[in-house]
């Protein structure tokens, strides 16, 4: 036998024994990047994931089906990158589901392509984190304006008032900490950059697939509070977004963000708060379809928000047959799940004289006190 076999041997078996001790020290994490025709994007992302001092993590490309040379432009530029090429676009949820059933780690980073990492060892932090409390299922990132790193984009979801849907916490605001001494907790995480436990991500059956993209990460988050799991929020878990770098706001995301938010409230809520919730929806729903057609002269909006409607009218069925099966396995009740929902605390930079909230306010007046008493 060579010497130069023998050094091979050696060196096979080094990295072996190092890699089974390397697992277990340090629990597997793998960073899952979805892509749609992202290409622009993926130098700054993954570049940025090069940097990640932990030392037990893997990357995977989620590709759905694209057609600008994503998956080649990988392979020959960062070859370390696992691939998951779909033939077909499956969306978010699907895409998301579909990959991870494929995989083994203990935690999953969700990762949007249009981001870049801005800190080195926020994996450690997570983790350290999560194997302290092994309630917690997701942790959200402080995610900032790629164009301004100064400018929130999001520290997590929280509730907008009248059950008129949720929105970004901190968004547009300047960063100065004041959502980090100590860590707020939002309601949910936001899907374009978190930690999620996969065990609990599983226990849950992953994201709800028929929402395709948008309000997924909401969705899960709301249904991981039903089972009394926690979402944190790590303030040097930093990182940066081309906001709707991939996906434009118009009527398309609004047909699919409002679709998404109807279905979760008619999955999610409990008895008690059930039909407060349709009530408002549809009565918002009405509200700004007739401001979309008199005032802003945008049909397109309007038909977006009565097909939204429509959709979950024709889903019915299948949404019931899922709220069965959460209600029947929720842990804790509406009036333990809404006052995080609807945190006082958060609201308090809000602008309380829009036409929403004046709306609100005269026809509903302070509902949702009526449910926590």
């Amino acid at each position: 036998m060579s010497f130069k076999t023998i050094s091979n041997n050696i060196y096979s078996s080094l990295l072996k024994n190092g890699e089974i001790l390397l697992e277990k020290i340090a629990p597997k994490v793998s960073i899952m990047i979805m892509n749609y025709n992202g290409k622009k994007w993926l130098s700054q992302c993954l570049e940025s994931i090069a940097k990640i001092s932990y030392p037990n993590f893997d990357t995977y490309l989620i590709d759905n089906a694209s057609t600008d040379g994503s998956t080649s432009y990988v392979k020959e530029n960062f070859p370390w990158v696992k691939i998951i090429k779909y033939d077909k676009n499956f969306g978010f949820a699907e895409g998301y589901n579909r990959a991870i059933k494929q995989i083994k780690a203990d935690y999953i980073v969700l990762l949007n392509n249009d981001t870049e990492i801005l800190e080195s060892d926020w994996l450690d932090s997570m983790i350290s984190l999560t194997q302290k409390d092994k309630d917690i299922a997701a942790i959200a990132f402080k995610m900032v304006f790629m164009s301004n790193p100064s400018i929130i984009n999001s520290v997590g979801g929280i509730g907008i008032p009248y059950w008129r849907g949720f929105e970004d916490i901190g968004f547009g605001e300047h960063d100065i900490g004041q959502y980090d001494t100590p860590p707020i907790e939002p309601f949910s995480f936001c899907g374009g950059a978190a930690l999620i436990r996969s065990k609990a991500f599983i226990e849950l059956g992953g994201f709800d697939e028929p929402l395709f993209a948008f309000f997924e990460d909401t969705d899960l988050s709301w249904r991981f509070r039903l089972k009394n799991y926690k979402i944190k929020y790590l303030p040097n878990a930093k990182i940066a977004h081309h906001y709707s770098g991939t996906y434009s706001e118009g009527p398309e995301k609004t047909y699919l963000c409002k679709r998404n938010l109807f279905r979760s409230i008619l999955k999610n809520c409990g008895s008690t708060s059930l039909h407060w919730a349709v009530r408002n929806y549809l009565l918002f729903t009405i509200l700004a379809s007739l401001s979309y057609l008199r005032v802003e002269r945008a049909p397109l909006m309007a038909w977006a928000l009565i097909k939204s409607v429509l959709w979950n009218i024709w889903h019915l069925h299948g949404t019931y047959s899922k709220r069965r099966l959460i209600q029947r396995d929720r842990k804790i009740s509406d009036k333990e799940i809404l006052p995080k929902m609807y945190y006082s605390r958060l609201f308090k930079k809000r602008i309380t004289d829009s036409f929403g909230d004046r709306v609100g306010e005269t026809i509903f007046g302070s509902w949702p006190e009526k449910l926590f008493s």
